[in-house]
This record gives C-alpha cells, sequence and structure tokens, in this order.
C-alpha cells in the first residue's frame, strides 16, 4: 500500500477499556460514536506500564520498560541513543506536531522538546482552546504531518477540584460504593470525548489521515487498586485502542494480545520510515497475526517512588540531572514500600509476580483469581523475553551503585547470575 502521510495520535490519560460506549452502554457519547463508528477496536489491548512517562515511552520507542530504562514513573531519564517517534518524523520532513494538557509530566525524556501546552494562551490547559491547534494541523501548508495530542482532564481529580464538599474517592471505594465513584470519573470522560475529541474529529479527512485514539494506562476503582502506578492490575493495563487507517486499509488484530509496544512498527511502517526497528512490537497491518503463543510484557517500578510532577523535578535544570534517578550525582531517595512488579499477558488472562516475593497471582480480566497450575511457565515466558530482547545492551547505562545493585537482585531473582 502507498505511504500514509498524515497521523494523529490522541492519547488520554487514564482512559480505561471500558470508558467507551463501545465496550459500556452507559456512556452517552453520539457525537463521539458517529465519528468513530468506522475505527478499528482492539479488544485485547495492552499498555507496557501504568504510568504516563513510561507508558508513553514505549508508545514513542516500541520497547518494553526494561528494554528504554525509563522503569518507572520516577525516573527521570531514558537510555540513550533510542529513535523515537517525534524525532524520526522530523527528520523524514514532516511537520511534528506535540500538545499536552499537562507537558511537563515528560520532563527530561528526549521527546520533551516536541510536546509542548495545548494552549499556549491558557493558564489552565484543560480551559485553553483547541483553534490554534486547528490552524496548525488544517491550514493545508504541510503535506506530510504527525501530531501527538495528550489529554490530562481524565487523570486523577476528573475535574472536581474548586467542587464544594467533593468526595474522597477512595473512601468511596473501600465503603463499597464504587459506582458512585466512578460517576465522577465518567463524567471526565465524556466530556473530553463528547466535547474535545469531537471538535477535533470533525475536522480530519479521513481520506488522508491515520488516527489512534488510546489510553496511556487505565484506573483500578477497585478494592485491590483504586488508582493507577502502585499494583499491575487489569483495570490499569488493559485500554482501548481505537484506529483508522486511509485507503481502505484497517487494521486486523490477531487474537491474542496487542501490546503499546505495536504503535511504533506500524506507524512508522505506514509512513514507509526505515526506523532499524528490533524490538517486540508487530505491525498491525503488515504482522497482525503474529505469534498465536504471545505474551505481552507489563511492568512497574515504584522503587523511587510514584510522584513526579513536583517542583523539585519539574524546575530541575536539565543538566543536573545525572543518571536515571539522581541529581547532581546524589541519587533519588528510595521509597520504603516501593516495588517492581511484572506481569505477562496472553488476551485473556494475567499473570502477575512481585520480584522478591513469592505471590505469584494469575487472573481473568475482571480481576478475579485464577488457580495457577504452572507458574514455572509463566517465569520462564517473562524470562525468555528478558533474555529474547534485541536491546539487552542498553542496560549497560547503569550508572550508579544502587541501580546497579536492583538490578544484581532482578537477575539473582529471575536465576541469572548466584
Amino acid at each position: 500500500m502507498a505511504s500514509v502521510d498524515k497521523f494523529l495520535v490522541i492519547s488520554v490519560d487514564c482512559l480505561r477499556y471500558d470508558a467507551l460506549s463501545r465496550t459500556n452502554a452507559i456512556f452517552n457519547t453520539p457525537k463521539f460514536d458517529d465519528l468513530t463508528r468506522d475505527y478499528a477496536l482492539a479488544d485485547r489491548f495492552f499498555v507496557t506500564a501504568p504510568a504516563t512517562r513510561p507508558s508513553h515511552t514505549s508508545l514513542f520507542t516500541g520497547l518494553y520498560p526494561f528494554e528504554h530504562g525509563l522503569y518507572g514513573q520516577t525516573y527521570l531519564k531514558m537510555f540513550e541513543g533510542i529513535p523515537n517517534l517525534f524525532q524520526l518524523f522530523s527528520d523524514a520532513g514532516y511537520q511534528v506536531t506535540g500538545r499536552s494538557e499537562r507537558p511537563d509530566v515528560f520532563r527530561f525524556l528526549d521527546y520533551e522538546p516536541f510536546v509542548t501546552e495545548m494552549d499556549s494562551e491558557a493558564g489552565n490547559q484543560h480551559l485553553g482552546s483547541l483553534e490554534n491547534l486547528f490552524g496548525t494541523l488544517f491550514s493545508g501548508e504541510k503535506e506530510r504531518q504527525f501530531c501527538f495530542l495528550h489529554f490530562w482532564y481524565t487523570h486523577g481529580g476528573y475535574g472536581m477540584r474548586g467542587i464544594e464538599n467533593a468526595p474522597n474517592l477512595k473512601k468511596l471505594v473501600d465503603s463499597g460504593r464504587v459506582a458512585e465513584a466512578m460517576r465522577y470519573y465518567r463524567a471526565a470522560v465524556t466530556h473530553v470525548q463528547e466535547f474535545l475529541l469531537v471538535e477535533l474529529l470533525k475536522r480530519v479527512d479521513l481520506d488522508e489521515w491515520a488516527v489512534f485514539i488510546v489510553g496511556d494506562h487505565g484506573e483500578g476503582f477497585c478494592e485491590e487498586s483504586i488508582a493507577h502506578g502502585d499494583l499491575l492490575h487489569p483495570n490499569t493495563l488493559h485500554v482501548p485502542l481505537l484506529c483508522h487507517v486511509p485507503g481502505g486499509t484497517q487494521p486486523v488484530f490477531p487474537d491474542g494480545p496487542v501490546s503499546m509496544i505495536d504503535l511504533f512498527p506500524t506507524i512508522t511502517n505506514l509512513a514507509g520510515i526505515d526506523a532499524g526497528y528490533r524490538g517486540y512490537g508487530l505491525d498491525l497491518i503488515e504482522g497482525s497475526q503474529g505469534d498465536s503463543e504471545r505474551w505481552v510484557l507489563s511492568e512497574l517500578d515504584s522503587l523511587y517512588g510514584v510522584g513526579f510532577l513536583n517542583a523539585g523535578n519539574l524546575e530541575t535544570d536539565h543538566k543536573r540531572v545525572t543518571s536515571r534517578v539522581s541529581f547532581n550525582n546524589a541519587e533519588l531517595n528510595l521509597y520504603d514500600e516501593g516495588i517492581r512488579q511484572w506481569a505477562i499477558c496472553d488476551g485473556s488472562r494475567i499473570y502477575r509476580k512481585t520480584e522478591g516475593k513469592d505471590d505469584g497471582a494469575l487472573m481473568e480480566m475482571d480481576g478475579s483469581r485464577l488457580e495457577c497450575e504452572d507458574e514455572a511457565s509463566m517465569e520462564e515466558n517473562y524470562r525468555a523475553i528478558l533474555e529474547g530482547s534485541g536491546y539487552k545492551g542498553l542496560i549497560a547505562q547503569e550508572t550508579t551503585s544502587d541501580e546497579v545493585g536492583i538490578l544484581e537482585d532482578r537477575l539473582r531473582d529471575l536465576g541469572y547470575i548466584e
């Protein structure tokens, strides 16, 4: 097929799989539904991490967190020398546009320079206008375009800031009032889909643009996991992917799982860009059948905490970041309750384990536990992903004593070293 000249990648923060009318009839989004009626929906799409920074980095590089180096939300930098979509499209002569309602979440990452505010004139980005963006995208000045948009309104507070007597959602969930807590989240999702994305998508010429709409991770809203970032859980790992490709060639998703890492080879191949990619991602147009026995990986690392959006990080000069976990050669403080977890998924089941603990758990997609008769094979599937990576050499960029120690503990737990 002919290469595609225009790409629109939309990330909606905290977008759960059941946060679409297609997957949950409770949503009333008729305009959004009309505009995306013919988009393909990946039923079994999984993110690589339940946190914004590592998940987006997987989207832009096609790599798992252990491959790109951003193990968790509070890791400061990626491994060096990894191509990303923004730079690749810029080098190929595309007009590259990146806008976010919270651009500082991408601080210190290789692609940070490409992502700016959604509306430079607005003090609060979720109150800003999309008009300037439309003028950039639809002016007709550039024939080849790559655009990334990140909507943050669905994150955390769900637009409740300033509302008198707003409830504590964790207390609602803990007291069994999950449906009541979910109402606030669903209101935020509806706002983004029906009032923001609609205004954008109705201006997109589907004969020209390839469009991908995805959640960077989900949200918990259950007793085991209220939010995201603290535990690998189906509610935070299973998200929707909607996509449209011009020219009548739509993705045919495999029976097994689809991963965030699949978007990188899919997009670069549609553009005809040779990225020298050797990762695990599948081209969802050309190679969508993939491996029928495929397992995809998700990772969580909160060893340095999960909080990143604070003044201490965001106002720090780039030159002070001297490693992936240090400022001025002083390592970040370890978090007392921090953990490192991994999970593998075959599209219908998720197996999760905390490194250093004997707590392996096999789950259905609703989070209910299944009996795992062969945990050894699950760990072997995980080990095969680590050992088969084409990017293992990048781990040599570990630079601090604590990081080396953590790595050694990880390899020891997996039986690589004694």
